[in-house]
């Protein structure tokens, strides 16, 4: 079997409202929610997750 790793994700209560309505619209669960909008953004990211591949120092880190 392969690897997993696991990760928590505190969100406002805003925003997990919108996730539980989302969930009951789409019978899907919050957890399927949020693991389909990373993937998505990763797919619409990929050319700049290349480049900072690339560069010799991710912008995103600070130190």
């Amino acid at each position: 079997m392969r690897e997993t790793k696991q990760t928590t994700i505190h969100f406002s209560e805003t925003i997990y409202k919108r996730l539980e309505q989302a969930s009951a619209a789409t019978g899907l669960t919050i957890n399927s929610l949020v693991t389909i909008a990373c993937l998505d953004w990763l797919r619409r990211h990929e050319n700049h997750l290349i480049l900072w591949e690339q560069s010799p120092k991710c912008p995103h880190e600070r130190e």
